[in-house]
């Protein structure tokens, strides 16, 4: 009688490669299975009940080595694949934190601009005083210092990552720096923007009302100059003392906010940079 094949042929079991399609398609291993039982009640059912069960201990013991295998074969794919899984979001970590530092460039370089405005307004605040206190004579370079006074600048944030970021559901490795860029785009920036948005409608009351200031002016170049017609007019002194009284702590306070508001723009991307680091 021809001895029955004890180890059925298996081909998947054969590498671990094997194993993960295996688990991934699960009708082989039903077939295999299967199989084992038929082999075995297709046995002589003329053999001793010991010879029975040592043939079941074999296909048992055969059966649950595969199991294990088809197991270990398991658990690597899944270590592999958590491991390119994290590849991933460090590369997609990585891109976003690039393009928030670029933003930030951007919007630093924009505060500068209005710094620089903040401050040429702040220089013209006291030959305008002493003007209409009259400590002063009116001159040519008081046409400057009013051009000055009533330039304004507009803000528009840059935030674009920050929102591609937000979309992803704030998913940083490092939660400290995740709260920080959330704090500066959430909290800080609009902030920023309101204070710098009153010093334009502020500005923008004197060039509307036609009964203000501008009725005194008899030449504006914007940005550049505005000629007084009648310097020496006492109503003209009077209505820019009281807007100069009115403005000062407006623009000194904006100009104060701006300054921090620069080194917080400058405090997190340095701090962005070493995140970036420590994902190399």
């Amino acid at each position: 009688m021809s001895k029955t094949l004890l180890y059925p042929s298996f081909p998947y079991a054969r590498t671990i490669a094997g194993l993960v399609v295996l688990h991934q398609n699960k009708k082989p291993m039903i077939k295999f299975f299967r199989k084992i039982r038929q082999d075995f009640i297709s046995e002589n059912p003329t053999a001793g009940t010991n010879g029975r069960a040592g043939k079941f201990s074999k296909y048992l013991i055969y059966a649950i080595g595969e199991i294990i295998l088809v197991v270990i074969g398991i658990l690597i794919a899944l270590q592999i694949n958590n491991w390119n899984e994290n590849q991933k979001s460090k590369k997609d970590e990585r891109y976003i934190l690039t393009e928030v530092i670029k933003n930030l460039d951007e919007d630093g370089g924009f505060v500068d601009d209005i710094i620089l405005q903040r401050q040429k307004t702040k220089n013209a605040f006291i030959p305008l005083r002493q003007f209409v206190d009259s400590i002063g004579v009116y001159n040519d370079s008081l046409q400057f210092h009013l051009a000055n006074l009533l330039t304004f600048e507009r803000y528009f944030p840059i935030n674009n990552a920050y929102e591609i970021l937000k979309s992803k559901g704030l998913q940083l490795s490092d939660n400290t720096l995740t709260t920080k860029i959330s704090r500066y785009y959430d909290y800080e920036q609009p902030k920023m923007s309101s204070s710098i948005f009153d010093i334009e409608v502020s500005i923008l009351k004197i060039y509307n009302d036609p009964n203000g200031l501008m009725r005194f002016m008899s030449f504006i170049e914007k940005d550049e100059r505005m000629v007084v017609e009648n310097p020496e007019d006492p109503i003209f002194k009077d209505e820019l003392s009281n807007f100069l009284i009115a403005f000062q702590d407006n623009n000194g306070g904006t100009l104060d906010k701006l300054l921090q508001f620069k080194d917080l723009n400058t405090t997190l991307r340095e701090q962005i940079t070493n995140g970036l680091i420590k994902l190399n």
